[in-house]
């Protein structure tokens, strides 16, 4: 009966705890939230539903003396969020610099910059915004459109309706997964600008009538001296994903996710998409979606077959097949990854430069992979060696915007033909007539020593005559 006891609460913890860990995202569930008093109110859905999909929140004041964003050398913190306040600075411990050094050991952030033209942006999140190639317009400096308001007496036209985010066809959006995708975000903001860098990524633009101007230095209008940018080339909200993978999020208006957003929307009698799209820009930045996972890489020799695999050797001219099996993550489970239909994932064989750049297509099967892998997708092709003797690498590249980077390599050595394995010289036509030369003259040595062994010699007679 005590044995039974004892299953039961172990059965119990260990429900809680797969509980507990659905949704969470594979960076890791410790998230601080910094957030001064006065502003905490507004953000109070946001942070429900951050606990609710398994964040464990640690809510500190910027001004705290015992926030440290390491301990041992260890990250504190998988997740960071920056919510707006009035501050000019955020301490001596949440520098631009450990904000680098959080993401550099692969934490995250997401910095919410405020909504009003007079609000104050922390030195430290200016420094870390130029540091990542994100630039902060200067203080009031506003987003307006004539075409885009969400109300029509607002005689600022600073408050704007915007679609949800479209991207080209190969690039995968985790940006719009509403239920209905006609439903519009609330916006008021300053806007950013992206540089060229390819680490950057714009995740909300603004319409294409839409700019970012001081308003009080316009008086009323904008210039050219006046507006920081304009259309498209104006971002609302921009990721950031560095080499190793961590992400670092700037949302240009803050009141985008707050409380005040999460309404019916007066123009169109429809609830706004800002609670979904919270969703989506916090899923993406704490990699809860997005990320994708090597599940094997295995080659081997056609001719030998998938006995042996991931061998070290390979003969030159001779097939070689290569499988990649690939799964994404998505909020509390791996999924198979599909390429998009206009995008191609592809396979160097390089040894200084790539000899050979080769498109992988999904396996119909699972041949020669150990084990069996349901929510993957197995990517595969074959190619010929090149006739050249050297260490080679295996080496899929795969990168693209919102999905984690993709770089293995396997290197493996290509050597010559052994001694017995050139072909004889009867397998090359080319040499028939030489061959057939040789034959023709040992046959004619082989018929003139036969002739003349077997010819009669002629025997001298007396009286000078030879006898026949």
């Amino acid at each position: 009966m005590a044995r039974l006891r004892l299953w039961s609460v172990v059965t119990a913890l260990l429900a809680g705890f797969v509980s507990v860990s659905r949704g969470l995202s594979l960076t890791g569930p410790r998230t601080l939230l910094v957030v001064e008093e006065e502003t905490k109110e507004l953000f109070k859905t946001l942070m429900s539903d951050l606990e609710a999909r398994g964040f464990q929140l640690d809510i500190r004041s910027a001004k705290s003396e015992s926030l440290n964003l390491f301990q041992h050398e260890e990250r504190a913190y998988d997740n960071i969020v920056i919510l707006p306040s009035k501050l000019k600075g955020l301490g001596p411990n949440l520098q631009s610099s450990s904000f680098l050094k959080h993401a550099s050991a692969g934490g995250n952030l997401l910095v919410l910059l405020p909504s009003d033209p007079d609000g104050s942006v922390p030195s430290a999140i200016s420094e870390l915004a130029g540091q990542v190639d994100v630039i902060l317009p200067p203080k009031g400096f506003t987003v307006v459109s004539h075409f885009d308001k969400a109300d029509p007496v607002d005689a600022e036209h600073t408050t704007l309706l915007l679609d949800l985010p479209t991207f080209p066809d190969h690039t995968k959006n985790y940006f719009a997964s509403g239920d209905d995708s006609s439903a519009k975000i609330i916006y008021k903001g300053a806007g950013l600008a992206v540089g060229n860098s390819p680490l950057v990524q714009p995740i909300l633009t603004a319409p294409r009538f839409a700019y970012s101007y001081d308003a009080k230095e316009a008086s009323g209008y904008a210039d050219d001296e006046s507006v920081f940018s304009a259309g498209q080339q104006l971002t609302l909200v921009a990721g950031v994903q560095t080499r190793n993978n961590a992400r670092i999020t700037f949302v240009s208006g803050g009141d985008i996710f707050a409380d005040a957003s999460f309404t019916k929307i007066a123009k169109t009698n429809k609830m706004s998409a800002n609670r979904a799209f919270a969703k989506d820009v916090t899923a993406w930045t704490f990699k809860e979606t997005g990320v994708l996972n090597v599940d094997v890489v295995e080659h081997w020799g056609v001719e030998f077959g998938p006995n042996i695999i991931n061998g070290n050797v390979y003969r030159i001219k001779s097939d070689v097949t290569f499988s990649i099996a690939l799964s994404e993550y998505s909020y509390d489970h791996f999924t198979p990854y599909t390429v998009p239909e206009n995008d191609a994932l592809q396979l160097e064989f390089t040894m200084l430069d790539p000899y050979y750049r080769i498109p992988l297509t999904p396996a119909t099967t699972k041949l020669g992979l150990q084990g069996t892998y349901k929510n993957s997708t197995v990517y595969t092709t074959t190619f010929r060696t090149p006739d050249q003797h050297g260490v080679f690498t295996f080496a899929v590249n795969y990168k693209r915007p919102f999905l984690s980077n993709v770089h293995e390599k396997r290197a493996v050595t290509v050597r010559h033909f052994a001694h017995n394995e050139w072909t004889r010289s009867w397998g090359i036509s080319g040499s028939w007539p030489w061959i057939g030369g040789v034959w023709v003259v040992v046959a004619g040595w082989i018929a003139f020593v036969g002739v003349w062994l077997w010819s009669k010699p002629v025997v001298p007679v007396a009286g000078g005559k030879k006898k026949q």
